[in-house]
Formats: structure tokens, C-alpha cells, sequence
């Protein structure tokens, strides 16, 4: 593990082979604002909401340096900041780090290249689900290897115990069908902080995924060519927003100078996208997926991920800093969270 990486254990239950059931993902600070970035809820429309995900992506992403801090063993932890934090405060905290750690979780375990908000989703394409069905999974995505995965995420400040887990079971079954199709894996996580005897562990990762179905499960009219446009929206929303800086390693970039934090989008992708914007639709999943296979290495830097986006932020020392104790949550139960 390098100096700059965070490592957190996590646990899969009920999961079919030839996954395992207890592992280490090792990811970078880069690799959690990415996560981060591709989870966020807010469209990419913008007629209606202007450059509403790019800010919703940098208010996202500053809670890294801000409250995520690096054990010396490279556990990841919060800071104290974090800990004293109001008990809203708390729950966004928690609900943005469960969200952002199912992310890393589908991309290094399960191998989903393309993950996304299912209202993210519904709300660039104007898809309504029935009255009473806002009990869904949070995110859906598509693996490298084929076949569509629906994701559900949940945070917590402490333990989890078996009744959010029995939730999770149900909650991330209520997608039945993805464009006619039923999701090859459907799965839960919940990102936590374990206590033993009031004393805060690091941050662990339980996943589940049971064969059983919610019986008012809802399908989702999801098309390839409009799910890759929704995609990578944001991404072009955000390389507009910031700073353009030169382009290199055939990416196009743009920087945040405030949040210390860049962006970058492989050209080729970029054209693509824009063509399909301006009403190139056709062929746009097929076109997009060659041109990764073709420009991406097999084995590239940290920072540079299999959607053929890449972030890069100056947060090591932010997150290195000493400012985390070991102290517990005592002010506020743990079932709050």
C-alpha cells in the first residue's frame, strides 16, 4: 500500500462465486472524490438546472479534506471536525461516505465501469416511477464484463445491526428489470464505523445480495445510448465550469482552484459525448466503449479510472493530518445514524 492510499476491509454476504466474502479494497483520495462525483444525485440538464451537478459534485467533495482522515496504518477515519459535527450534519456525512464507498466497492469487487443515481438518471430522461414507489435503490450501472447491477447504499456513524440489514435486503430488490432486463447482481452496502466498548473503529463495508425480490418492485426504461449521455454530462459540465487547463495524455481537463481538486475527461470520449448532445444518439454506448478499449492502458495511474475519466486533488496533507482521536460518538445513539 503507498503512502497516499486508504485500505478498507469489507464483507459480502449472500453473494454468488466466485466473489469472496471478506476482502481489502485499497483506493486513493482521487479514487473517493471520483466515487463521489459518479453517485451524486443532481442532473445534467442544463436548460433547467444550469451547472447545478457540478456544484452539488464540489460541495460533495469537499467533505474529504474537511472531515476524512488517514490512520497511520492507512485505515480511513474521520477527523475530530467530524466527530462534533450535529447530528444532521452527521446523517449527510454518513449518507455521502455510503454512497461514495459503494462506488469504490462496485468498481474494485464487482467491476462496474459505469455507475450512476437512478434519479439522476430519471430526471435527465423524464422517466416517473408510480406513486409510492420512492422506496427504490439508490444507484444502477452496467459491470465491464455485461449485465446491469442496482445498487443500494446506506452510512452509518456506528454499528449496523440486523434490522438495517434486513432493509438493505429489501431495499435494493425493488428494481426488477433494467430496460427489460433483470440486473445480473443486485446488491446493498452500508459504510460504517464500528464501536467495541463505546471506541470507534475505522471504517468497515458490509454488502449483501439475496435472490429474494420486493414484490412492488418497479422497472426502470433504461436505454445504453441515453445511460452513457447522462453519464458522462456531468463530467462535460464540470470541464466547462472550471478552469481549462492544457490538455495532456489525450485528456481535456479543468481545475477548482479553491477545492484543490482537477478533472479530466479522455478526449476521444469527450468529442463523442458532445456529438450525441447535439443529437448523435445512435451507437453512442457501442462508440464509447471502443474508444475506452482502445486508449486506455491495461494498467494506468491511480488517478485514471476504466470510464475514462480522471481526478487528481492536493488533499494528502489534509487527510494526513493528526486532527482524529479516538473518541466515541457518545452525545448521540448510535441508532440515529
Amino acid at each position: 500500500m503507498q503512502p497516499d492510499e486508504f485500505e478498507v476491509w469489507y464483507t459480502m454476504e449472500d453473494f454468488p462465486e466466485p466473489f469472496n466474502q471478506t476482502g481489502r479494497m485499497v483506493f486513493t483520495v482521487d479514487a473517493l472524490a471520483h466515487a463521489l462525483f459518479v453517485t451524486g444525485r443532481a442532473p445534467q440538464d442544463q436548460a433547467v438546472y444550469g451547472w447545478t451537478s457540478v456544484y452539488e459534485w464540489l460541495h460533495r467533495v469537499a467533505l474529504v479534506p474537511a472531515y476524512v482522515r488517514r490512520a497511520p496504518s492507512g485505515r480511513l477515519t474521520r477527523s475530530d471536525l467530524a466527530r462534533s459535527l450535529d447530528r444532521s450534519e452527521k446523517v449527510a456525512l454518513s449518507y455521502a461516505l455510503g454512497q461514495a464507498m459503494t462506488g469504490v466497492f462496485s468498481q474494485q469487487v464487482v467491476s462496474v465501469r459505469f455507475l450512476m443515481h437512478v434519479d439522476r438518471y430519471a430526471a435527465r430522461h423524464g422517466i416517473r416511477f408510480a406513486p409510492g414507489t420512492r422506496r427504490r435503490a439508490d444507484l444502477f450501472g452496467e459491470r465491464t464484463a455485461g449485465g446491469w447491477v442496482v445498487a443500494e447504499a446506506k452510512g452509518r456513524s456506528g454499528n449496523i445491526d440486523d434490522e438495517l440489514i434486513e432493509t438493505m435486503r429489501a431495499q435494493k430488490r425493488t428494481i426488477r428489470s433494467i430496460g427489460g432486463t433483470p440486473p445480473a447482481l443486485a446488491y446493498a452496502c452500508a459504510a460504517h464505523f464500528p464501536q467495541y466498548k463505546g471506541v470507534p473503529d475505522h471504517l468497515k463495508l458490509h454488502a449483501v445480495d439475496p435472490e429474494e425480490a420486493e414484490l412492488e418492485a418497479v422497472d426502470l426504461p433504461a436505454d445504453r445510448d441515453r445511460f452513457i449521455l447522462a453519464y458522462y454530462e456531468p463530467f462535460l459540465a464540470a470541464l466547462e465550469a472550471g478552469q481549462e487547463e492544457p490538455a495532456r495524455d489525450a485528456y481535456e481537463f479543468a481545475s477548482f482552484g479553491p477545492f484543490q481538486v482537477s478533472i479530466g475527461v479522455l478526449a476521444p470520449v469527450a468529442r463523442r459525448v458532445r456529438q450525441a448532445q447535439r443529437g448523435r444518439m445512435s451507437r453512442l454506448y457501442q462508440d464509447v466503449v471502443e474508444l475506452l478499449d482502445t486508449h486506455l492502458p491495461a494498467a494506468g495511474p491511480a488517478n485514471r479510472f476504466t470510464d475514462g475519466t480522471t481526478v487528481m486533488s492536493k488533499w494528502q496533507q489534509a487527510v494526513d493530518q493528526d486532527d482524529w482521536s479516538t473518541g466515541g460518538d457518545e452525545d448521540f445513539p448510535d441508532w440515529w445514524y
